[in-house]
């Protein structure tokens, strides 16, 4: 078998109703470095590349589409190809967005779109500043009506593996990282996406901050059983929720790996720290694809 098809999370695009207190979620508190901006839109650059995450000025909050990164050229084209012939709706061919020089765009049987990928724009890298920068975009969690249905799209056309199920529930990876995406029973949207720390120190950092700017955390810091991640989880202007991590489970040997398999009975497998199930309300927040004609 060769390299998988995808490498990693890209980005994720939004279509916001409050573009200005986006731009101030994304600069204040996620701490991300404005890359370009105009009257309607917003681009926020972690390193060298141009985007991990793109605002949209809407009549509606919600998901534009989300990035993957194809291994290469040829992962690329091999996507393509397997996107064709499961008989999923192209979106696009060529970047769906500003700053991605190659790729495609496609709608999956849940109307969400994904754009891949394999080169995006590379620019100066955002200058160091004392602000709280998160490393990377990590991961994408799904909440849908069937997730088995997104789960097989996930493996079968771009190698993801399966690290952890709970019941209908799963985690899957496209590199060592437990999870670049989670599927788990919902109503269609899209519930959080996630951004990696170096140490629980930046994590607890963040809600520190959460406090000080007079607002107060979802949920958290915890450690998850799937995953082992220390999360803290917080809602942003559009309704997106933003998860801050560190320490995730890394797994290095595909071979050697057995999936775990986890009940949503009990606490564990959600919080190893203490009994402390999700929040009330908390699987029902997230934003739904956006409307596309």
């Amino acid at each position: 078998m060769g390299a998988p098809v995808i490498r990693e999370i890209g980005h994720v695009s939004l279509r916001v109703r409050d573009l200005p207190a986006a731009q101030d979620f994304a600069a204040g508190m996620l701490g991300l470095h404005v890359r370009e901006r105009t009257e309607d839109e917003a681009w926020f650059a972690l390193g060298a590349g141009h985007h991990a995450l793109h605002y949209r000025a809407a009549d509606e909050d919600a998901l534009d589409h989300v990035g993957l990164v194809a291994s290469d050229a040829d992962a690329l084209a091999e996507a393509r190809k397997r996107v064709e012939s499961a008989g999923l709706r192209i979106l696009q061919d060529g970047p769906l967005s500003h700053g991605v020089e190659d790729g495609f765009a496609f709608t999956d049987e849940f109307g969400f779109v994904f754009e891949i990928y394999s080169r995006m724009v590379q620019t100066t890298p955002a200058p160091p500043t004392a602000a709280l920068r998160p490393t990377r975009l990590g991961h994408f969690n799904f909440f849908v009506p069937e997730p088995r249905r997104m789960e097989r799209m996930l493996v079968e056309l771009f190698d993801f593996r399966v690290s952890d199920r709970i019941e209908e529930g799963v985690f899957l990876r496209c590199n060592v990282d437990h999870h670049g995406i989670g599927v788990f029973p919902g109503p269609g949207q899209i519930h959080h996406c996630a951004w990696e720390y170096p140490t629980i120190v930046e994590v607890a950092a963040i809600a520190d901050l959460v406090d000080a700017r007079g607002e107060t955390v979802l949920w958290g810091p915890l450690r998850h059983g799937m995953g082992r991640n220390i999360a803290t989880y917080v809602q942003e202007p559009s309704g997106l929720v933003q998860e801050f991590y560190c320490d995730m489970e890394r797994i290095y040997d595909d071979e050697a790996h057995t999936p775990g398999e986890w009940t949503f009975d009990g606490h564990k497998w959600v919080s190893l720290w203490g009994p402390h199930l999700t929040p009330e309300g908390f699987s029902e927040l997230g934003l739904p694809p956006g409307t596309r004609t």
